[in-house]
């Protein structure tokens, strides 16, 4: 097997393992939470696919093979994670004084519980946490 065809495995191994490793670690909040880490791998993968054509001295097609999936994975991902699962820029916060939106969410025991419910009786205070622990 020449350096060329080895470099290309690697190229298809690392895009592959990237996708499996997101998909598998996908609870993990530190990884969904921070996807870059999978852009890195389709760059790595795609440039080891472009140095395997580069290095190929006849038999370039294993080459072109693993760099065309692999960019086309860095592509896709780094549009979704930059482009497409950006947070919006219009403004949320209120300003003091400012009438909150009325809005209804599940309170800790699943009762739905709406803002109106409470608007002018008592105080309310709102605690947002996440995740399950």
């Amino acid at each position: 097997m020449t350096s060329s065809a080895r470099l290309a495995a690697l190229s298809v191994v690392v895009a592959i393992g990237a996708v499996a490793a997101y998909a598998f670690l996908l609870r993990v909040a530190a990884v969904r939470n921070h996807p870059e880490g999978y852009v890195v791998a389709f760059a790595l993968a795609t440039a080891l696919a472009a140095l395997a054509v580069i290095r190929a001295p006849a038999r370039r097609w294993p080459a072109w093979l693993a760099l065309g999936p692999s960019s086309l994975l860095l592509v896709g991902g780094a549009w979704f994670n930059f482009v497409v699962a950006q947070v919006p820029v219009t403004p949320t916060a209120l300003r003091v004084g400012e009438r909150p939106p009325d809005f209804t969410l599940p309170d800790a025991a699943g009762r739905q519980v709406s803002l109106a419910d409470f608007r002018g009786k008592k105080p309310v205070v709102l605690v947002f946490y996440r995740g399950y622990w």
